[in-house]
């Protein structure tokens, strides 16, 4: 009985998938049925070997089935799971067709909790910006007051900062983003910054309304 290709790589018969690779009978990125690539099948039994055979030999570390699962999601083991990311560079970003990152799914499968606290992890470094802001409050009426958002460049939001006041931004931020919810983290620093914001508005029309009444005296 003639063995394919899948299962050649999920059965790590290295010969066997150099011979379809080789001949031209099949590429790395070849998919059944079902959108499985031999990328995924070795992904899935942590051949890694077989792995860098086949991304050298053209294949896809991100290559998507027919769920949306890269082999990333796939991984069964912390080993497979940091040689994709660490080494191959796999894109673990990419959701799926249940919208779920390879963190998200693996955590959800509930099988493999080491390789999910791992992807949670470096998932975590990178904060989704545009997640991130799509979490505060639109801008309005806030407490009162117009509330609109602006984009600054360092340089322009630095002009008024000492050294000191910079450095220490620089490391509040630092620790932020290294914490083990950054989003949270982002999204208070925002929140204090609008309040301090409106607490200085507010000084400032108090102060401007004693202003005239000084004057009449």
């Amino acid at each position: 009985m003639t063995v394919n290709i899948w299962v050649a790589a999920a059965d790590n018969q290295r010969e066997i998938v150099e011979h379809y690779i080789s001949t031209g009978i099949h590429t790395a990125n070849d998919k059944d049925p079902n959108g499985y690539t031999s990328i995924h099948a070795a992904a899935a039994y942590g051949h890694t070997d077989l792995i860098k055979y086949l991304l050298e030999h053209g294949g896809d570390v991100n290559i998507q089935d027919n769920e949306g699962d890269t082999p990333l999601h796939h991984a069964e083991d912390l080993a497979t799971a940091k040689f994709l990311v660490e080494e191959c560079k796999a894109d673990y970003t990419i959701k799926n067709g249940d919208n779920l990152t390879a963190a998200e799914y693996i955590e959800e499968e509930g099988e493999f909790p080491d390789v999910a606290e791992y992807l949670k992890s470096v998932q975590g470094v990178k904060v989704d910006v545009t997640d991130f802001i799509g979490t505060l409050p639109g801008p309005g009426n806030v407490e009162g007051h117009d509330i609109r958002y602006t984009m600054e460049t360092d340089d322009s939001a630095s002009d008024n900062l000492s050294p000191e006041e910079l450095e220490e931004r620089r490391k509040k931020i630092e620790a932020i983003l290294s914490s083990e919810n950054p989003e949270e983290g982002l999204r208070e620093l925002v929140k204090n910054a609008v309040h301090e914001g409106l607490n200085q508005y507010n000084q400032q029309q108090e102060q401007g309304q004693e202003q005239p009444s000084k004057r009449r005296r």
